[in-house]
């Protein structure tokens, strides 16, 4: 909390640092420094991150509660692990949220227009320098940027959960050069439709995104 003065008080910084260390354990496990079914070895982590140990058990917390990591009766935490069938259960349940934002979103403004744009171009560089980490965080970003056009914020937030708890297994993707050349040119097409406020053209584009996702997961069930 900031002051009069607009100094930030003591007690906003323990929050800040645990929030930051949150973040950098999320980029660790999406770059797969730390594995599925691993055990966070806190003193390493803390000294690795930069912070103390009250806030990296904070962040812990957090991502307990976004079901990144688990705690384990005599190992502490350790990273999620996943079956596929928990994965697939995950992709189907973003599906139907992410559609019915989409249905619900309102027209966009310039500085949205920008803001997608600008995440479409950094996929494309993701591409072009098979960069998975960049494209990961570009092909986010560009969707969350057109999901905050949507008052369904409830809606929001878990989705930003299911994406979180899927991230140890992004970075294991396969993509093929013809599949990152369909997505490339489905994320330019969600453009021109999002600049012509064109729900229904987005919706079949995001399905058609959703699917060559899927065909990079090698192992995925389909649900019936």
């Amino acid at each position: 909390m900031a002051s009069r003065e607009g100094l930030v008080e003591p007690a906003a910084e323990p929050i800040q640092l645990a929030g930051e260390a949150a973040d950098k354990l999320r980029e660790l496990i999406e770059a797969r420094r730390l594995l599925p079914g691993e055990k966070i070895r806190q003193v390493e982590i803390a000294q690795r991150l930069g912070v103390s140990r009250s806030p990296l058990r904070e962040a812990l917390r957090t991502l307990e509660s976004e079901g990144v990591v688990s705690y384990e009766a005599n190992r502490g935490y350790v990273v999620t692990k996943l079956e596929m069938i928990d994965l697939a259960q995950i992709y189907r349940l973003r599906a139907l949220i992410e559609d019915e934002l989409l249905r619900s979103i309102g027209p966009p403004t310039p500085e949205v227009v920008s803001q997608v744009e600008h995440w479409v171009e950094e996929f494309a560089t993701g591409v072009a320098e098979n960069d998975s980490t960049r494209m990961i965080r570009a092909h986010r970003e560009f969707q969350f940027a057109i999901f905050q056009l949507s008052d369904r914020a409830v809606f929001r937030r878990e989705l930003d959960r299911l994406w979180n708890q899927s991230i140890a297994y992004r970075a294991a993707y396969r993509w093929q050069p013809a599949t990152m050349a369909r997505l490339v040119k489905g994320h330019r097409q969600a453009i021109d439709a999002l600049r012509g406020y064109d729900r229904k053209r987005l919706l079949s584009i995001f399905a058609r995104l959703r699917s060559y996702n899927v065909e990079t997961v090698v192992g995925l069930p389909t649900l019936d």
